[in-house]
């Protein structure tokens, strides 16, 4: 979120940063915190997987929209407060976007808890908690560069689009198959994200022992 390179953004233009900071401006005027956003973002993730785990898949993904709206919002606040990035905000704000997407692939558990969509599911989740722990190892140890295709961005916003646009993809091309979109975004996200996991592992291996 605020404070972590892989957050999610709108776009780096002037106009976004513009909209941004016109956002942040009130919130900081009333007293909000960054710690504040990046708690609110985490708990949008708990109710949207909630209402995964319920089978509301459309709605969730609505509510997890709002959490991605947090994500960048916490950083432009902290910008507006110039309060800036500190090594206990980074702390908080990784450890709460694990939890926050532990919490919406828990809810993607509970839903698919029988048949084959449960181990894709654990593959997913898997693979997304890799891809930010081989990044957090590799710079531990000194790492310059972590890139990768699958990033935290990547990763919200491909299942915002698979969960929102699930019902009405289904109900016009999918109709014969049930929760086909969300199906095969999640099948998507476990492969991609394992892929990245490998991508970062090879490339820091080879600049670390170079």
């Amino acid at each position: 979120m605020a404070y972590e390179e892989e957050r999610v953004s709108t776009g780096s233009t002037s106009a976004t940063t513009s909209l941004r900071k016109k956002v942040a401006e009130p919130l900081v005027r009333i007293g909000v915190t960054p710690d504040v956003l990046t708690v609110a973002g985490a708990l949008f993730s708990l109710a949207a997987g909630f209402l995964f785990g319920i089978g509301e898949i459309f709605w969730g993904g609505i509510v997890l929209w709002f959490s991605g709206v947090m994500d960048p919002l916490d950083g432009t606040v902290a910008e507006t407060r110039r309060q800036g990035a500190s090594r206990s905000g980074a702390l908080f704000d990784s450890t709460m976007d694990r939890y926050a997407e532990f919490f919406v692939f828990f809810g993607f558990l509970v839903y698919f808890r029988s048949g084959w969509m449960f181990y894709v599911v654990m593959l997913a989740l898997m693979g997304s908690l890799m891809v930010s722990y081989v990044k957090a190892r590799g710079e531990s140890l000194g790492q310059k560069e972590v890139r990768g295709l699958m990033q935290r961005p990547e990763r919200l916003i491909l299942l915002m689009t698979g969960t929102i646009l699930n019902t009405p993809l289904n109900h016009f091309l999918f109709s014969d198959c049930d929760n086909c979109t969300v199906k095969g975004t999640l099948v998507i996200l476990a492969v991609l994200t394992n892929l990245t996991a490998v991508q970062r592992l090879i490339a820091g291996r080879r600049e670390l022992s170079g």
